[in-house]
């Protein structure tokens, strides 16, 4: 606008100027182009001070786009960053998880390897011949009571499996019979001949059930009786009586069985033994008839 108005002025002083016809013509007065120079003046300092402000307009401008131009710099490096740091965090969890599978598949194979390795061997046996001399079996039997009863003192060396198995369940049976001799208070009945043992709880050599993982359980034990016999076996948890059975009989023989439903903790002791009461006759084992004991995990 301002400079519209020097133009303007510029124009018309020119005009005056180069004009042929006097000032006397009454056209302008010396006030007049006077006034119109000091205009002009004025409208030249005004362009001027119009002139400094554009200039740090176009400065600030500058400023400001070399700033929006940094920031947008600073602003991709960080998101480079980042994004980087987000590779690197994804590829170190699948790493890690690629690692912990293998480890995992090696803690298997190694479980299962001790397990076979522990796997207890199940002794074979020939059924006894009935015929046989009642000296000869009576001594056997009174040999295996002893080598138990010292190998119960001992306690067992052989623990369960460190890593509890999904399944637990055992079944044994005795091989001999116990005299009327060793049928005695605390008789601990040992069952040598081992059919089944999956998670190696039950330990033959003291007939000795050790818990190796906690929950409920079945147990089952067996004996059988002769002519004029009369005995009872009781089923234990470490020290405490949990089951008990009797059988008497006067001709032929008699098989009687326990059964138990019990909730026992990893480590405790599960075994059966002659109670502190009145015994009479022979425990019989052979081909008529063997005690047994089992048990197996229900949850």
């Amino acid at each position: 606008m301002l400079l519209f108005g020097f133009l303007s002025i510029w124009v018309l002083l020119f005009g005056i100027v180069h004009s042929e016809r006097p000032l006397e013509d009454g056209l302008l007065s010396d006030v007049d182009v006077k006034n119109l120079l000091q205009r002009l003046v004025v409208l030249e300092e005004s362009l001027e001070v119009e002139r400094q402000r554009n200039n740090k307009l176009e400065k600030t401008v500058n400023i400001l786009t070399t700033n929006l131009e940094q920031t947008k710099r600073t602003f991709e490096e960080k998101c480079a960053a980042l994004e980087k740091q987000l590779q690197n965090h994804l590829e170190e969890r699948t790493m890690m998880s690629s690692s912990k599978n293998i480890e995992e598949k090696n803690e298997k194979w190694r479980t299962f390897k001790n397990n076979w390795q522990r796997k207890p061997v199940v002794h074979s046996w020939t059924p006894l011949d009935s015929s046989s001399k009642s000296k000869n079996r009576d001594s056997d039997a009174l040999s295996i009571q002893r080598r138990d009863s010292t190998n119960l003192k001992k306690r067992l060396l052989v623990q369960p499996s460190q890593v509890p198995p999904s399944t637990v369940a055992f079944y044994a049976q005795r091989s001999t019979n116990i005299p009327a001799s060793e049928v005695t208070s605390n008789h601990v009945l040992v069952y040598d001949i081992v059919t089944t043992n999956v998670g190696n709880g039950y330990h033959a050599p003291t007939g000795v059930f050790i818990v190796p993982e906690s929950g409920i359980y079945v147990f089952s034990w067996s004996f059988r009786n002769g002519d004029h016999s009369q005995h009872s076996t009781q089923l234990m948890l470490n020290n405490n009586d949990v089951g008990l059975i009797h059988a008497r009989i006067s001709d032929g023989s008699i098989s009687t069985t326990g059964l138990a439903v019990l909730h026992v903790n990893k480590g405790d002791d599960v075994y059966v033994k002659i109670p502190s009461v009145n015994h009479v006759g022979t425990i019989y084992n052979d081909v008529y008839g063997r005690a047994s004991f089992s048990g197996w995990k229900l949850n």
